[in-house]
Formats: C-alpha cells, structure tokens, sequence
C-alpha cells in the first residue's frame, strides 16, 4: 500500500510499504478519509511530545472494514466505520478507576503506534465505532477531533445552564467545544487572534467572536462579563507559545475554572501562581476523546453539528506535507483539512 511515513523531523516520505494484516480481535480499515489535525503539525517538525520514528502519522480517520482477524464476530467486511486511536492496558490503576485516557501504558496511533497516513490501517475492535447511513466518510474524519472538544466540555468543564464560557482558540477544537458548550445551554464566547477563524465560528453560529489581537484580555473579558470575568475558560490552542494560558487565567472570574486542551509540545507554561492561588481558580486538563465517540456521532448524525461546514481543504494523500505547510502558514483560511488515500 502507500502510506506517507515520517522518517524524522520535517522528513515526510510518501512510498510504499507492506499492506497490515489483521491479528486477532483487529479489523483492516480502508481509509477513506484522514483529517490533519494540529497535532500532526507539531509531530512534523518532530516536536510531540509522543512521537516515536519511523512513523505513519493520521489520528482522524473514517474508512471501510475490508479484513477481520479472529474473533471479530461483532463486525463484519463492508460496514464504515470510524476509528478510535488509543491503546489502553486495561490493567493499570487509571484503567481500573475507568480513566483509560491516562493509561500508564497508553499506546496512540499516529504517534507512537502507526496510524491513518495510509490506504489501510489495522484497528482494534474496541476502537471502532459504526458510522450511521447519513455521515459521510469525510464528516465521520473530523468526530475524532470533536471528541476532544466533548471531554473536554462534557466531562472536564461541564458548564451549567446561563454559564459565561470562554473559549479560547477558533480552531477545530475551539469551534467544538463552542458548539458543545452551546447545546449544553452556556453562553459562549470564542476568541482567536484571526480574524477569518471568527467569521467561521459566526457561520457556525456563535455569534460572540471576537478577536483578542489587541487590548488587554482582562479588560475586554471584564467588558463582555459585566465586571466579573468568564465563570470558565477552556484553553483551546497549544503549540509554541504560553500567552493563552495566562490570558485564560487573566479572563475567568475569581473562584472560575480553566480547562486546558490545547497541545503544547514543549513541556513548560509560566502561570501566574499567586494570582491563581488568591483567586481559588480551579485549574484543570484534558486529555484525548475520551467516551465522546458515540455522543458525537449522534450529534453529526442528527445535524446538530455539521463538519462539512468547517472542512476547507481536501487533499490526496501524496500532497500531505504541502497539507501540513498550508494549515501551518495561517495565511489561507484553513480550518479542516482532509486527506483521502485513494485519490489521485
């Protein structure tokens, strides 16, 4: 098959290399759609925090059961499925306490295992989810990302009815955890530093986009707030850079909370510790999609939320890198990208 493999840091090789057999309890997808995510970017350059070489990058991706290996009795050939991507022990103590997010041994695919960069990709059975008839392949590549942004809202923000939510970061994440946070009943707020990212979040409707380029956070949070700040703030931008943290803390009211989902693949923030101390501001993290599968499916599935409404780019899989370097220049309006290993 052909897979685009990372070799090393910017060393992106499209070839071709051995089809997967499937083990037992593993089905073989073929992949009908991969979405670029964020992440994928950082892993690019080598900076993941998670990544091992060589590589077949991909973690969002829809496809076609084509092979099961033994005791695949609950699938069968020509079902489409979309993909989870963690590998957890089952044995360790955050498994046994129904955390398999934070697995001691957690193995992610696209990472640290081989994922979706590719015509086919072998897939646990615990880690496939049936896609219903209305959700296309390219819809199902994007549940993965929104999954992140229902953990994070759902299970770690869990804003309340009449609620001031933040969310800092129009990108996909940001986007979903907005909409997530909306349906929930907050009233949301989403801020970015680019302008066509907020056009984007109006389309989607959420109408309170602004953008933070200029001013001070704390003052424009406190005018939009009536002086109190934002009951929560969820961090959704990462990368190489702090400020967003700090301006997460800069916006919540005193007593608040902050979520942080973003990547950071540097291990290091400064936080304002005393600031955050005197305040008693809840911070906590979020990590991965966790048991968000099946409630976003059904939110894609019943038209609540539509991803075809923030897919901007499609691309064969041969031109991933100059996928990569387009959503990285942030000088073309590119929200969601999408790979698709069978076309030309």
């Amino acid at each position: 098959m052909k897979a685009t493999i990372l070799r090393g840091g910017g060393d992106l090789r499209y070839e071709t290399v051995p089809d997967p057999v499937p083990e037992a309890g593993q089905a073989v997808v073929k992949v009908h759609a991969c979405s670029i995510c964020g992440s994928d970017v950082h892993a690019f350059h080598g900076k993941h925090p998670r990544l091992t070489f060589p590589r077949i990058l991909g973690h969002e991706f829809a496809g076609e059961i084509v092979a099961l290996g033994k005791g695949m009795d609950k699938f069968r050939v020509g079902q489409r499925v979309c993909c989870d991507i963690d590998f957890a022990c089952g044995e360790c103590g955050p498994c046994r306490e129904g955390r398999a997010n934070i697995c001691e041994k957690l193995r992610t695919m696209g990472f640290d295992r081989d994922g979706a960069y590719a015509e086919y990709a072998a897939v646990p059975d615990f880690n496939l989810h049936l896609l219903p008839d209305n959700v296309s392949y390219d819809q199902a590549s994007a549940v993965q990302v929104l999954g992140i942004s229902y953990h994070a809202v759902a299970h770690r923000m869990r804003p309340k009815g009449g609620e001031k939510i933040a969310v800092i970061g129009a990108g996909p994440i940001g986007l979903g955890a907005a909409m997530i946070a909306q349906q929930m009943g907050a009233d949301v707020t989403i801020t970015d530093i680019l302008d066509y990212r907020l056009a984007k979040a109006r389309e989607l409707g959420i109408p309170n986009a602004v953008n933070m380029k200029e001013g001070d956070p704390q003052e424009r949070a406190l005018a939009l707030t009536a002086g109190h700040g934002f009951d929560k703030v969820v961090e959704c931008v990462g990368g190489l850079q702090e400020r967003t943290v700090t301006d997460a803390v800069s916006m919540v009211k005193r007593g608040g909370q902050i979520t942080v989902v973003g990547t950071f693949p540097e291990n290091r923030a400064t936080i304002p510790i005393a600031y955050i101390k005197d305040r008693e501001i809840d911070l906590n993290f979020s990590r991965g999609n966790f048991q968000a599968f099946a409630p976003c499916l059904e939110l894609v599935g019943n038209g609540k939320i539509n991803p075809d409404l923030y897919i901007s780019h499609r691309f064969p899989l041969s031109r991933a890198e100059d996928a990569l370097k387009l959503l990285e220049a942030r000088d073309v309006e590119a929200h969601k990208i999408v790979l698709h290993p069978h076309h030309s």
